[in-house]
């Protein structure tokens, strides 16, 4: 896909977390969204939006809908990510009035007492990408949601994946889901319902029958979607979206697969799927190695890079082996869990991705340097004819 054609949104996702320290009853949410790159002006050399960039998403329209009969209409975003060459920008929303980079809601009760049950928030939208290469959902709305309620639950699991993942045609493709829950809980990871993805019955299509043959899976207990792409064609564009669950609330996350030519094996990046400790006010530094069997790594990438963090690509590219490196110094404004994904590329258009947690301490003031080592292990993208 060319990318300069994309139709506004194609990725989103929800999480909060319980700041009963702030008041009772409230909730500090993190949205993300991917959205058109061109369709916003920004501080970049092409005059469009780059990482650190403010944007007004007037385009998309999407609100943050709490479930308690409030709204936040027309999301102000800060950008964490942006690809040129893919026309797409990563946004984290802002709170309207002090631009931090999450969203405080104070709700009238515990949980609704309509329902009895939790609140029912998410972001809503009726401007998912309309392209003919979108196959199974085309011009629908969107939806992701998540449950609040504060008896039982300190917050929701976050679950991340990239914008655009590249699988192969006629090819077994599979890769891991970010998925953590700031309390420890134990997670579980399923694809979403139809109406949780749209609000409508029918308002969603996993990719699948009857569109092709096999249809796309997410592993339960290892966060694996696997999906046997028989039937599909290089160009096209799949959505799908996936649940994370705690047991007592869940999150969604919904992004894009793409299809290209079969060529050629897939690089190896991968990940410890421990959960990195970044004390405040400490060093932190973490390598990653990728490597290529048959042909060279092109790019590496850290999509939803926290902002204290940088990625630095030791290895000059493309290189049959690579390393890079994920370094920064956190502050008190970033304790919490982070997730993202790390992205590696071949010259086939091949791709390995692999999670990463990271989780910043706020009791690390006299903990030692941090430095792991990141490097190949099981969990990454694997594709088999």
């Amino acid at each position: 896909m060319g990318g300069k054609d994309l139709k506004h949104y194609c990725f989103g996702q929800i999480s909060w977390r319980s700041r009963q320290d702030i008041a009772p009853n409230t909730a500090e949410f993190i949205l993300l969204g991917a959205y058109r790159r061109d369709a916003y002006s920004g501080s970049g050399k092409d005059g469009l939006p780059v990482r650190g960039d403010i944007i007004l998403d007037t385009t998309g329209g999407t609100s943050l809908v709490f479930g308690d009969g409030t709204l936040m209409f027309i999301l102000k975003y800060i950008v964490t990510a942006f690809s040129e060459k893919e026309n797409w920008i990563l946004g984290r929303a802002l709170d309207p009035v002090t631009e931090r980079k999450t969203i405080l809601h104070t709700y009238p009760a515990p949980a609704d007492p309509e329902t009895e049950g939790p609140w029912k928030a998410g972001i809503k939208s009726t401007h998912r990408q309309a392209l003919k290469e979108h196959v199974n959902n085309p011009g629908r709305g969107y939806q992701i949601e998540t449950l609040v309620e504060f008896t039982t639950s300190n917050g929701s699991p976050a679950a991340f994946v990239p914008v655009f993942v590249n699988a192969p045609q006629n090819s077994v493709f599979s890769f891991p889901v970010a998925v953590a829950a700031p309390d420890g809980d134990s997670l579980t990871c399923r694809l979403a319902t139809d109406v949780e993805a749209s609000g409508n019955a029918g308002g969603f299509t996993q990719p699948g029958p009857p569109l092709v043959p096999k249809p796309l899976t997410v592993e339960t207990d290892t966060y694996v979607v696997t999906w046997r792409t028989t039937g599909t064609k290089p160009g096209q564009l799949w959505s799908y979206q996936v649940m994370a669950e705690d047991g007592k609330s869940k999150a969604g996350v919904e992004a894009l697969i793409r299809i290209i030519p079969k060529a050629g094996e897939p690089p190896v990046c991968a990940a410890t799927d421990q959960t990195q400790s970044a004390p405040i006010g400490m060093l932190f530094n973490i390598d990653i190695v990728a490597s290529d069997p048959d042909g060279l790594v092109t790019a590496i990438e850290a999509i939803n890079l926290p902002f204290w963090a940088r990625l630095n690509i030791t290895t000059e590219l493309p290189a049959a082996d690579a390393v890079a490196s994920i370094s920064g110094i956190p502050g008190p404004e970033d304790v919490g869990l982070h997730v993202l994904s790390i992205v590696a590329t071949d010259n086939d258009g091949n791709q390995a991705v692999s999670p990463l947690k990271i989780k910043v301490d706020d009791g690390g003031f006299n903990a030692v340097h941090q430095h792991d080592y990141y490097k190949m292990s099981d969990k990454a993208m694997e594709i088999r004819a």
